[in-house]
């Protein structure tokens, strides 16, 4: 039985000034803040391959000066930002529980892995939000770094890893959360990433000589219950391959190669997407790259 018992103590101060050349304006109110925030973990080994183990924590984030006073203007392709000197800290309690697998044989292989259940409340959650517009030069989408009172997320994620004595492996790995803005009534957290799925088949030669891996990667689209507007664009789901390879051809020469989105899929990650209108005239602009290649060559001396 390991117990994990910490403390952490967190300040901060922010004296922003005003300055002429600063393209909006900037109060210069402080702002100051700290905690102390208090951490417990545990995990048994009651065999050498099963592992349990328990997590609470309480988290304190400082705002940044550059949420607090931040601006930026794009009116040609309709978006700015602007500051917020009334953003507060934020704070968290959380509780994960879950079970570590490690050094189990079957079929051959060793197998490791880890599935755990995460539930956290935030209070002043700090989010970058459009508070106002509709994306065009003469109404342009105003993003501004919010509190958000009461917020709670709640997620599961799991992991697994096979390794075989020839050089062939398998990796897994999948993810999905919810979160949710506590009020009257309660709405989505726009922030959350929808579910994704990776998994993997990797080999390494055993002499270290050369390698490489066929990752899949797939990821869900956004429903119309987990966004806080229908007018947003929700991506759709998508699935990408991407397949990389090395070769060390002497202790001090490696060439390495990729090919990235083999399948050519137009696809949009949630992040790089939020906020913006579904009938926006520039989607294709926040698309990820088609099929990419790449080649590099690292000398060591």
């Amino acid at each position: 039985l390991l117990l994990y018992p910490a403390l952490r103590y967190d300040a901060y101060e922010l004296t922003p000034k005003a300055d002429p050349l600063y393209p909006t304006t900037v109060t210069s109110a402080p702002s100051d803040g700290s905690k102390v925030s208090p951490k417990f973990g545990a995990v048994a080994w009651p065999t050498d391959w099963l592992g349990p183990f328990f997590n609470y924590a309480e988290g304190y984030k400082a705002p940044e000066p550059s949420q607090v006073n931040n601006a930026f203007s794009n009116l040609a392709f309709g978006y700015t930002s602007v500051p917020n000197p009334d953003l507060k800290p934020e704070s968290s309690k959380s509780t994960e529980i879950g079970v570590r697998l490690r050094d189990v044989s079957f079929g051959g292989a060793l197998w490791s892995g880890e599935v755990v259940g995460f539930v956290a409340d935030y209070k002043d959650f700090i989010s970058q939000q459009v508070v106002s517009g509709s994306f065009t030069p003469t109404d342009p989408a105003v993003f501004q770094f919010v509190n958000f009172t009461d917020v709670s997320i709640d997620g599961v994620e799991l992991k697994a890893n096979a390794a075989w004595d020839n050089g062939f492996g398998l990796r897994f790995a999948a993810s999905t959360a919810n979160g949710e803005v506590r009020g009257t009534p309660n709405t989505p957290l726009d922030s959350i990433d929808p579910a994704k799925v990776v998994a993997g088949l990797t080999f390494d030669d055993p002499a270290g000589v050369f390698g490489g891996q066929l990752i899949a990667t797939f990821v869900d689209g956004k429903q119309l219950q987990d966004v806080s507007s229908a007018g947003y664009f929700r991506p759709p789901s998508f699935t990408i391959v991407d397949i990389t390879a090395y070769w060390n051809i002497t202790d001090w020469a490696a060439l390495r190669v990729g090919a990235f989105n083999v399948t050519d899929e137009t696809y949009w990650w949630w992040s790089d997407v939020r906020g913006v209108s579904a009938t926006s005239t520039v989607l294709d602009a926040y698309t990820q790259p088609g099929a990419n290649y790449s080649a590099s060559l690292t000398l060591k001396y």
